[in-house]
């Protein structure tokens, strides 16, 4: 705009060296630049008008919000000062229990380690006596099978001859009764 300025002072001041048509174009494009400059005032007033009635709904709007939420907001502030020490203390038995859960886990974890290998020598050795009981066992029922066998055979074989015995003995008798002379009489 200066240098819009100075070519106008320069042209009028120096009037010898224009002729009529240069006026006249100097004013067509002076009146121009007149309307411009009026046509960009009236958009600036404008928009300096609906610019001003968009702040004053944004001022009403930011006075409604802050007389609906500043009520809320004491409140919450109020609130958050009332439950910030237990939130705190809360917070310190949350931390101890944890540590409390933590240190009996690790001690029924122990517990149970300890459980685990008791339960695991109990079943081993239960399993070494089981089959030490068995071989016991098993020795036994052969000793009585064969204890069995020897008194079946020491009591048999005795028993076979003194039946031979008696049945010789019995045959001899009677053999002596027939050739008796009592024994003829029966006959």
């Amino acid at each position: 705009m200066p240098a819009t300025r100075g070519l106008m002072m320069f042209l009028w001041q120096s009037n010898e060296g224009l002729n009529n048509h240069d006026i006249h174009l100097i004013m067509w494009f002076v009146g121009i630049i007149a309307l411009a400059l009026a046509v960009q005032a009236f958009a600036f007033v404008m928009a300096a008008s609906f610019a001003s009635k968009l702040l004053l709904k944004l001022e009403s709007l930011a006075e409604r919000t802050e007389a609906r939420t500043s009520p809320l907001l004491t409140r919450t502030t109020e609130v958050l000062d009332e439950i910030s020490p237990k939130i705190r203390s809360i917070s310190a038995n949350v931390e101890q229990m944890s540590y409390t859960v933590r240190a009996k886990c690790d001690e029924v974890g122990e517990t149970l380690s300890q459980i685990n290998r008791t339960v695991t020598d109990a079943n081993d050795r239960t399993r070494i006596q089981v089959a030490r009981v068995d071989g016991i066992v098993t020795d036994a029922l052969h000793t009585t099978q064969q204890v069995s066998h020897v008194v079946q055979e020491g009591i048999r074989v005795p028993v076979k001859q003194m039946a031979g015995i008696i049945a010789g003995l019995k045959a001899g008798l009677e053999t002596f009764v027939k050739l008796s002379p009592f024994g003829k009489r029966r006959e």
